[in-house]
């Protein structure tokens, strides 16, 4: 249970003033390297604030690898061309060799089925796409790379269905190829914050505490409960058993069960012949609890780190718990969009304002007929992120615009359309609420990228 409110250790104003007075990526990484706050105790500085100065950082950073259109500096990049049914296999290929130079500018042109290039031209908005696209198929569970917490373990609350690294990859990829894999998945992220790409996949808290570099053994019980509710459960009664511990025939080992193959492991020197009595139930429920959450994951999340650490440098992600961790990675909603921050955060151009009866329609539409589903499509239709950034829509640059397209009355089956790296909705002057919703639905479900304009 907590120990006291949430904001009971921040300072309001720590920082602030030095955080102003940071012009360049230098001044934020010395302030970084020099803080004492920052070093040992960030959580007395407020989130936002600390959120605010990742983002300065990763942008400082960022600009000086890519270059800017404003400067007239823009790198050339690097140049891949990804086929929209292999985006994993063609992302893996094209991609992992890199390693630090994901830093560097992505530039993607898609193709299709036949071979043909799209017609879309990157100016960030396809590498946005791509880089969404990528980050849901790779930590798709169904690869066996990574399993989910028990939706039953915590009531079905945000600590479940979370993702884990799977203990037995390596018997499903092979010793090899599953430390490539987990590296790669790690860049893979590691670029998405780099580039501030909210992406959908939630964490546990056990692999969180990896990305930061510190797993917090106390914390493994708490996450034994979630990745295990059943075994955690026999060792809450094995704690609080008040008869002889040695009537339940139990010594220091353990089963494993690889795909349908069981064997035998010691949890310490001898532990075959180690009988577990009264006195020493603590030790074996604590080495059981650390087998489960950090022995059988410590590969697979070290591998996943270095990659994660090829992109963004750890003091970075330290500035940050567990929980906070996946707010920057994921954004705050928690699979709910904020509507009203999304409407006063967007701007209107071409002749649109916000007092238009087609802007009126429009946002009913949103609120009131698209489910949260749709409404992380509509998004993704813009933005090529179907999360809103971990600071609201306040925060995305460019700001998210409603753009007017003048139709006539025989172009009423004219779709919307969506410039992805300027983050514009292109939306034509419907002649009713009812014409617009279906418009807008079918463009937005429709996942069929450039050909559909």
């Amino acid at each position: 249970r907590p120990l006291c409110t949430p904001k009971f250790w921040t300072y309001d104003s720590l920082l602030q003033d030095q955080l102003r007075g940071c012009k360049s990526n230098a001044d934020y990484v010395h302030l970084l390297h020099t803080s004492t706050v920052l070093r040992n105790c960030p959580f007395l500085v407020p989130l936002k604030r600390r959120l605010q100065f990742f983002n300065r950082i990763v942008t400082t950073d960022r600009e000086m690898q890519q270059g800017t259109n404003e400067r007239h500096n823009l790198q050339p990049g690097i140049r891949i061309r990804i086929m929209r049914g292999r985006i994993l296999e063609d992302g893996l290929l094209h991609l992992n060799s890199l390693k630090g130079n994901l830093r560097k500018r992505i530039i993607v042109s898609y193709c299709n089925q036949a071979g043909a290039e799209e017609s879309g031209l990157d100016v960030g908005g396809l590498f946005k796409e791509f880089w969404t696209d990528l980050s849901a198929l790779a930590f798709d569970p169904n690869y066996a790379l990574f399993r989910t917490t028990d939706e039953s373990s915590q009531n079905g609350t945000a600590t479940s269905g979370c993702l884990y690294p799977n203990p037995s990859s390596k018997a499903a990829h092979g010793s090899k190829e599953h430390v490539v894999l987990f590296e790669f998945l790690g860049r893979i992220l590691g670029k998405a914050l780099y580039e501030g790409i909210t992406i959908q996949p939630q964490f546990a808290h056990v692999f969180l505490s990896f990305l930061r570099g510190d797993y917090n053994f106390l914390h493994m019980l708490p996450d034994l409960g979630t990745m295990d509710p059943t075994l955690y459960h026999n060792l809450m009664f094995l704690k609080r058993y008040e008869g002889d511990a040695t009537d339940l025939c139990l010594t220091f080992t353990i089963a494993k069960d690889d795909f349908g193959g069981t064997t035998e492991l010691e949890l310490c020197d001898n532990g075959s012949n180690m009988e577990v009595t009264n006195r020493n139930k603590q030790r074996y429920i604590n080495l059981v609890a650390k087998h489960h959450v950090y022995d059988c994951l410590r590969e697979q999340s070290e591998a996943f780190t270095r990659g994660l650490w090829d992109v963004i440098d750890p003091s970075w992600l330290r500035l940050f718990n567990e929980p906070e961790l996946q707010v920057l990675i994921s954004g705050a909603s928690e699979g709910c969009i904020d509507v009203s921050d999304w409407k006063s955060n967007t701007r209107y151009v071409g002749g649109y304002t916000g007092f238009d009866p087609n802007i009126y329609r429009f946002w009913n539409v949103v609120s009131n007929h698209l489910s949260k589903k749709q409404q992380a499509n509509l998004l993704r239709f813009v933005t090529s992120c179907e999360r809103p950034p971990p600071l609201g829509f306040a925060s995305m640059n460019p700001p998210f615009t409603i753009q007017r397209v003048g139709i006539s009355a025989e172009e009423g089956d004219k779709l919307p359309t969506a410039s992805t790296c300027f983050n514009v909705l292109k939306l034509p002057t419907y002649s009713s609420e009812k014409i617009l919703k279906e418009r807008l639905i079918y463009s937005i479900d429709s996942g069929t990228g450039f050909e559909l304009s």
